[in-house]
Order: structure tokens, then C-alpha cells, then sequence
């Protein structure tokens, strides 16, 4: 019987799919509590405009494109009240998020958040709250930017390792196939639990494939860049080298925010400002995001490197202009992983979808209990009754 009939006909006699259970079993048990905590964090996450807006400090003004703040408002009115502090991204308002918001660095590099008025520019310091905690935990496991995101491109390996594996492992045979794709209750709730456990991994396996391959990207963007690249050449969605300033010379005066706007917006003149990376020009280098569609749309933006002292443009990425297949499988790395830019119908589906993967992994914990683990707790229990009535016995 050739390897190709046994696989398509009696798949569970084959020893690589023995081997590969091996592998799904103890990659998901190891990493089952972080699956959990990753698709849970992620399926709040998917609201987290909304769950922002509703946690902005009370009595700001209605927000009203036609009368933002401009933003070197906002930024003088942060210098004045945090002096020694440094903005390290700030985003205009939109109608998702109705104000200013600031990510601040104080001198004894302590971080803050701020929320400012749309209309008037004034500042409202917000305390850390649970979602931010959420955030932060779903992004970098709590572990900081330098650490947590690198853990979690490993994490993803393993998910995608999980996905492929459980792809392999779900394969009934072909006689039997459509069992995998729906739950029968008519059984005991063990192959209920098993019966869900295939249905989920099969009707997800698209989308948590692709978070996994995503999260590898977020991790190692440029590295997962080169390997596509080498598939289909990129033509756009590689970003620039990181550039380099150079120093004024000697008396000639430091560039104002206003006129580092100004140039931001000349190099991307079908843009609209929505963010600014540096906004205290405190680092040699900025980033302006100038979107081209609706305001807080990332899906098509153009990126504006400048030069802090100068004001002078550096590199511009135009972002979302993609020209190659490449270009298309980078660009859909951000908006297939959040699900957060087509209305609320996809965002109800990806949030069901990151609940579903929390579902997938307790019910993989719950078939390696019901296999091994209950049957050795058993034994353990039953031992340790014999000890106890043996020893009873030979008691004086």
C-alpha cells in the first residue's frame, strides 16, 4: 500500500502523522495558557477604538473635523504643563476616537498617556487602565517593547507549527472526511469536547494561520520581508532604511513644528495628518502619518520621515500603494490581523474568532485530560487508597 493511498485512505496508520500528534500535543499543552491569554486579549482588542472612546476623560467638546485643535496647540499646551517631558506618538482625532491622543515620557523616564480636547487643545492626563493593561499584554505580554514582541513572534512560530500540524492530524480519510467539519451531540460529551476541538480547529485554521504569520512579521518584519520578497519581488511594502539626520550647522535655526507639519504635508499633499511620532522634536528624526482615506484608516497611508532640526523630508513610504503580490501579502499583514477596517460585522466575526481560538485551545487541554491526564490521576488516587487501607490492615 503506497504512502499516498494510506494517507488519503487510513491517515492514523501512518508514523509521521503519530509524529506530528507528538508535536501538536505537547506545543499546545506547553503553550495552551498563552494561546488563551493572546486570543482573549485579541478578541477585546478588536473593539478597542470603541472601548477607548468610551473611557476618554468627561466634559471634552464634540468632536467636529472642521474644528480640531491644530496640532502645535496641542504640543505648546504640553510643553508648558510637562517641561522636562518628551511626546513620543500623538494622534489627531477622529470620529472613531473624538480627541488628542498622547503617549508622554517624563525626564525619570516614566511613561503617561494624555487626552486632549479637539476643539481647545486642553490636556487631561488619563491614569493606566485595564485596557491599556490588555493592550499591552496582547502586544508585548507585558515585557516591553524591546522583549515582549520578540517573545511573541515565537509564539506565533508555534501557533503556525499548530496550525499546520493540526491541518495534517484533522485529515479523517476520505470516506469519513465531512465528520470533521461539524459536532454530533448525540455522543458522550468526551467526543462531543473532541468532536469540537476538530470542527473549530478546521472552520479557524485560515485566520489563526494567519495571525500566526503576522505575528512572525510584527517580530521580524524585515527578515519575513526578505523571504517574500524572494517569492514575489517587492516593489513597495518594504519600508526605507532607517535615515539619518544630519546636524544644522552653526546658526542657522531649529525648525518649528508648524513648519515640519508644513513639509510632511507637501511631500504627501493627497494626505491628511493623523499622527506624529517625536511631536517635541526631541529626537533627531520624526514620522508624520498622513493618511489618504478616512482618518485612522493605516490600510493606505503615506509615512513622512523628516528631519527633527531641519524640518527636511528624509524618506516617504507610501504605504498601502501595492504593486506586486509581495507588496499585497505585507500590506494585508496589519488589517487581516486586527479585522478593525471594515465596519462592524467583521469586527463581531473576528472577535468570535479570537474567542474560538481560547475555545480550541481548553478544549485540546481538556481531550489530553480526558487521554492521559484523568487516567493517571486515577491510578494516583486509587494507589494511594490502597496504600492507606493496607496500612489500616496491618495497624495494631
Amino acid at each position: 500500500m503506497s504512502f499516498l493511498h494510506t494517507a488519503l485512505h487510513h491517515p492514523r496508520r501512518l508514523w509521521l502523522r503519530r509524529a506530528l500528534f507528538q508535536i501538536h500535543l505537547w506545543a499546545g499543552v506547553l503553550l495552551s495558557l498563552y494561546l488563551i491569554v493572546i486570543a482573549l486579549t485579541g478578541a477585546i482588542l478588536v473593539f478597542e477604538d470603541e472601548l477607548t472612546k468610551a473611557t476618554l476623560p468627561s466634559g471634552l467638546h464634540d468632536y467636529r473635523s472642521e474644528q480640531v485643535a491644530p496640532v502645535t496647540t496641542v504640543v505648546e499646551k504640553f510643553r508648558v504643563e510637562f517641561p522636562s517631558a518628551k511626546i513620543e506618538y500623538l494622534t489627531l482625532p477622529t470620529e472613531a476616537i473624538p480627541a488628542f491622543q498622547i503617549h508622554a515620557v517624563d525626564a525619570k523616564k516614566h511613561e503617561f498617556n494624555l487626552a486632549g480636547d479637539p476643539v481647545t487643545g486642553a490636556l487631561y492626563q488619563e491614569a493606566r487602565n485595564w485596557l491599556n493593561i490588555v493592550h499591552d499584554l496582547h502586544i508585548f505580554l507585558l515585557l516591553g517593547e524591546e522583549h515582549g514582541i520578540q517573545v511573541n513572534g515565537v509564539g506565533a512560530a508555534v501557533l503556525f507549527a499548530l496550525a499546520v500540524t493540526g491541518l495534517v492530524l484533522w485529515w479523517p480519510g476520505i470516506k469519513v472526511w465531512t465528520r470533521g467539519l461539524r459536532v454530533s451531540f448525540r455522543h458522550s460529551w468526551r467526543r462531543i469536547n473532541y468532536d469540537a476541538h476538530s470542527a473549530i480547529g478546521f472552520w479557524t485554521l485560515a485566520i489563526v494561520a494567519w495571525w500566526a504569520f503576522s505575528g512572525i512579521y510584527f517580530a521580524w518584519y524585515r527578515q519575513v520581508g526578505f523571504v517574500v520578497n524572494m517569492v514575489s519581488p517587492l516593489r513597495n511594502m518594504l519600508p526605507p532604511a532607517p535615515p539619518k539626520s544630519v546636524p544644522l550647522p552653526v546658526g542657522v535655526p531649529h525648525a518649528t513644528l508648524a513648519q515640519v507639519v508644513e513639509a510632511a504635508q507637501k511631500a504627501a499633499p493627497a494626505g491628511h495628518l493623523y499622527g506624529l511620532t517625536n511631536a517635541t522634536l526631541s529626537e533627531p528624526t520624526l514620522m508624520a502619518m498622513m493618511d489618504l482615506g478616512k482618518p485612522g484608516d493605516f490600510s493606505h497611508r503615506d509615512l513622512v520621515t523628516l528631519d527633527s532640526a531641519s524640518g527636511r523630508v528624509l524618506t516617504v513610504w507610501h504605504y498601502g500603494q501595492n504593486k506586486s503580490l509581495g507588496d499585497c501579502v505585507l500590506w494585508a499583514m496589519h488589517p487581516l490581523h486586527f479585522g478593525t477596517l471594515w465596519g462592524l460585522p467583521v469586527k463581531i466575526l473576528w472577535c468570535g474568532f479570537g474567542v474560538s481560538l481560547a475555545v480550541l485551545c481548553a478544549t485540546g487541554l481538556l481531550m489530553y485530560w480526558n487521554r492521559y491526564l484523568g487516567k493517571r490521576w486515577k491510578a494516583l488516587t486509587r494507589s494511594e487508597v490502597h496504600e492507606e487501607r493496607s496500612v489500616e490492615a496491618t495497624a495494631p
